[in-house]
């Protein structure tokens, strides 16, 4: 039974992951590519974990969908249910059991199997589907694990009615490779995740040149002060961490000498933190060593896991 139970968990595990993945790379489409304009709320409903646009099915990570309605680039009307939001968006649209039904700006793609984005919900969405992404992840690695073993020991013990001798348990090397594979799963899926998680400001961001405010130095190491202004207004962000190389582009002897930077910015979300295009992420080669580490360990493991079961065989 309980092998069965992890079982059950890897399966379901597995296909929320798929699911999430789905909608993120579906979010990521319609933000990069689809185009901008006003759409009207019709609509609010409840869904289940899994609903369907026609034959496809897709899953639903938030508790309530609303219905869009607007204008496509030929002209004609079009409309798009069941567009999940977050909690968030969903009180400052939901009063009691009303739902105001209020324009909202979107972007979208004349692709009827594309979802549609609320811009203003965007960083929220793609901050919660990570978060789904890495739960479900975890969850998927673990039950297969125990799975994997409780299967390799299953045998082991097991009474006939012919009385045949209890098989013996697999070379140790099996289970090393095994759990080679665990860690080294959840370390290059831990090192991705990390990677992916500032995708909520990458994606869709827009870019601008900035100004250089202040240039510090701390114990910590070296931050900024941004200012920027578009449509909206004049903002400021900071003190902001940068690299010690981009420290060096902007300073000589500790002093500010360039005074203007590219920037990435969500402007539907101005508290988001801001993303400097010359600085390389902080995170970016503990990264990339994770990432090779758990890979060769998944290699490693997966050869003796392979060269186990060959000997068991045997």
């Amino acid at each position: 039974m309980g092998r069965n139970f992890l079982l059950l968990i890897a399966l379901l595990a597995t296909l929320v992951m798929l699911g999430t993945w789905d909608n993120r790379r579906q979010m990521q489409r319609a933000l990069e590519d689809g185009y901008p304009t006003t759409a009207q709320i019709t609509g609010a409903q409840s869904l289940p974990v899994v609903t369907a646009d026609g034959w496809r099915p897709r899953f639903v990570e938030q508790s309530l969908a609303v219905d869009l309605e607007w204008k496509g680039k030929d002209g004609q009307p079009r409309n798009f249910r069941n567009v999940p939001v977050s909690a968030g968006f969903e009180r400052s649209i939901v009063s009691g059991n009303q739902v105001r039904l209020m324009p909202v700006p979107v972007k979208v793609l004349d692709d009827e199997s594309v979802v549609p984005v609320i811009t203003s919900d965007a960083s929220a969405r793609l901050a919660s589907l990570q978060s789904w992404l890495a739960a479900s992840g975890y969850a998927a690695l673990a039950a297969w694990a125990g799975f994997a073993a409780l299967t390799l020991l299953g045998a082991r013990g097991r009474r006939t009615i012919t009385a045949m001798p209890a098989r013996p348990l697999p070379p140790r090397r099996t289970f090393y490779g095994l759990g080679l594979l665990v860690v080294g799963g959840f370390l290059a899926f831990s090192a991705w995740s990390w990677g992916r998680s500032a995708d909520a400001i990458a994606v869709g961001a827009e870019q601008i040149t900035a100004d250089i405010l202040q240039a510090t130095e701390t114990r910590s190491g070296y931050a900024v002060r941004l200012g920027w202004s578009d449509g909206t207004g004049v903002h400021h962000y900071g003190p902001i961490p940068v690299s010690e190389a981009f420290w060096n582009k902007i300073t000589r002897n500790g002093q500010l000498t360039v005074h203007q930077t590219a920037i990435r910015y969500r402007g539907d979300d101005p508290a988001a933190r801001p993303q400097i295009v010359d600085d390389a992420p902080e995170t970016h080669w503990p990264v990339r060593v994770a990432m090779g580490a758990g890979l060769l360990l998944v290699m490693v493991g997966a050869a003796l896991f392979a060269s186990g079961l060959r000997v068991q065989r045997k």
